[in-house]
């Protein structure tokens, strides 16, 4: 199924997907992007403790968040020379 992204990166779940999944009005989603695509799985009802844990087995070791945004400007530092030059 198909559906537009808005202004805000908002996307309406189509309802037959809503249903097969048996989302409501209380339920929440998990976006994870596996080898470049991403998949959405229904995350039942209740409050964000449940979801504590849940990313674990995709993460391959800690690492502080200033290193991985260290990472990210050193990498987009090196994308833009190489478009300059």
């Amino acid at each position: 199924m198909y559906a537009k992204v808005s202004k805000k990166g908002q996307v309406t779940i189509p309802k037959a997907i809503r249903q097969e999944m048996k989302l409501g009005e209380e339920s929440a989603v998990l976006f994870v992007v596996e080898n470049g695509e991403v998949k959405l799985k229904a995350v039942p009802a209740g409050t964000a403790e449940h979801l504590a844990g849940s990313l674990k087995k995709y993460a391959n070791k800690y690492v502080p968040l200033n290193e991985i945004r260290g990472k990210i400007q050193r990498d987009i530092g090196r994308k833009i020379d190489e478009d300059e030059h």
